[in-house]
């Protein structure tokens, strides 16, 4: 009787983690739900979920799925590179958010090396890219900006505008380095979008 009662414990949680999991998109065979976090995820998303098992830097981790490891490229932004400053306080915020916890990742393409190029979201549906922007944790990736939809540049340029006034994370050094400079050397011209 005792297993019996663990048994149906897990089975509840199982449940209320699928139920959660929905919420942000529902399961990639499912259409989404309405009212659910999808409505932040560019339309045509797939869906990826699992665990987070590993977590590289400041954007970009693994996540255990039922099909095997992918790596995950966190969209539209560009944290600190491990060497620079906050390199690894960006790797920390990303782990507090995401490490060993059930995320949904919503994506279109993979990029050069094969890592999905994802929009992460809590069971709570919080979208991770965005809240590391707002707290001064990356770089709005202005180079890639027309990969994303109108909608969501915007609130990620929005959003880097914000902690940058503020002063948040990376914003408080006097003259925070982008890592696309410290890694090429140069600053790429910004594209300019069609929508």
């Amino acid at each position: 009787m005792h297993r019996h009662r663990h048994g149906a414990a897990g089975a509840h949680a199982v449940l209320l983690l699928c139920l959660l999991l929905g919420a942000c998109g529902g399961s990639a065979e499912m259409a989404s739900l309405p009212g659910s976090c999808s409505a932040s995820a560019s339309a045509g998303s797939r869906w990826l979920s699992g665990t987070v098992t590993a977590v590289h830097d400041g954007d970009s981790l693994s996540l255990s799925t039922a099909s095997g490891t992918e790596h995950i490229r966190l969209q539209g932004l560009d944290a600190p590179e491990l060497a620079q400053a906050y390199g690894n306080v960006a790797r920390q915020a990303l782990s507090q958010q995401t490490l060993q916890q059930a995320v949904r990742v919503a994506y279109e393409d993979r990029d050069g090396y094969q890592r999905v190029l994802g929009q992460v979201f809590t069971v709570q549906c919080m979208d991770v890219n965005l809240q590391l922007l707002q707290s001064g944790m990356a770089w709005f990736y202005k180079a890639y900006a027309c990969e994303l939809d109108s909608a969501r540049r915007h609130r990620y340029a929005q959003a880097e505008a914000r902690a940058r006034a503020q002063g948040l994370g990376l914003w408080r050094q006097q003259a925070p380095i982008a890592p696309w400079v410290y890694r090429n050397g140069e600053d790429p011209q910004e594209p300019v979008c069609s929508d």
